[in-house]
């Protein structure tokens, strides 16, 4: 009963702060992190998963079946996924690639081909594409479609080379049969993929905004880059800390690294997130 009250608090913490919870589980040794991994629910794995450093994350992937690794990475996004990928071995990672759905296949491929420590290894491929000739309104419904984080588009050509940039701004504003090469804007600056991560930070295209597009030779377009994605890039990069192996999770606890939960505990049980227990169901419902 101990155990599994241990492991609902667990999972109401990884629900709650992913974040915080990554930071622990990166100092947990795997086979105890991964235990966590195994009976989160999907969402609530992916979550903390994709804020974990990726060489641990990856490490704890190692350790579960191919349809449990799945579960986990699918909801992830390309980007974070590809961080996890990159540091499994062959041919575990070919078959994981292959099973995931096309899109996220096709990007993660691509982004593998880029060494880790380049601006396209991180670049985010999630972005809107679109060509000169499509409509206002055609553009701006594909944005209400589209699951990409990125407030503007991108107008490229049949070769995805980068023509320009449409902000939403200018696309809410605009007549709904006005096309996007009228409406585009160049791209004042771009980063190169196949540039150094660790000069991206200094980059003078920050000056003039926060998002930047990612380019091969040729100015065809990979991904795109905002500020504070460089910046969780450029920590995630760095080695990872020596897993303790002499951490379990109720030293951790009682070491005071869960000090969010702490303070949840002290304010009544009644406050935390209900959690199915050990027996929920691995597609979270």
């Amino acid at each position: 009963m101990a155990e599994q009250h241990e492991q609902a608090l667990s999972l109401a913490f990884m629900r709650g702060h992913p974040e915080q919870a990554a930071r622990v589980l990166d100092a947990l040794p795997v086979d105890e992190a991964a235990l966590l991994f195994d009976r989160a629910p999907a969402r609530v794995g992916a979550a903390v998963l994709a804020a974990m450093l990726p060489r641990r994350a990856a490490s704890c992937i190692t350790t579960l079946p191919d349809a449990r690794a799945l579960e986990l990475l699918a909801p992830m996004g390309t980007q974070a996924t590809v961080s996890v990928l990159r540091h499994l071995p062959e041919p575990r990672r070919r078959v994981l690639i292959a099973d995931l759905p096309t899109a996220a296949s096709l990007a993660s491929s691509l982004l593998l081909g880029f060494s880790e420590d380049t601006v396209g290894a991180w670049a985010d491929p999630d972005i809107v594409m679109l060509a000169p000739e499509t409509r206002a309104g055609d553009a701006l419904e594909r944005m209400r479609q589209s699951a990409a984080a990125h407030s503007q588009i991108f107008v490229t050509d049949a070769e995805r080379r980068l023509s320009g940039v449409v902000s939403l701004t200018a696309l809410l504003k605009a007549p709904a049969d006005t096309t996007l090469g009228s409406l585009m804007q160049p791209a004042a600056e771009v980063l190169a993929a196949h540039a150094p991560l660790s000069s991206a930070p200094v980059h003078p295209g920050w000056e003039h905004g926060s998002v930047l597009p990612v380019v091969e030779p040729g100015e065809r377009l990979i991904g795109a880059m905002t500020r504070d994605a460089l910046a969780r890039a450029v920590r995630r990069s760095m080695p990872p800390p020596a897993p303790n192996s002499d951490a379990t999770l109720p030293a951790l606890l009682a070491r005071g690294y869960w000090q969010t939960l702490t303070a949840l505990l002290a304010s009544g049980l009644a406050l935390l997130p209900r959690v199915q227990c050990v027996e929920e169901k691995r597609d979270g419902r």
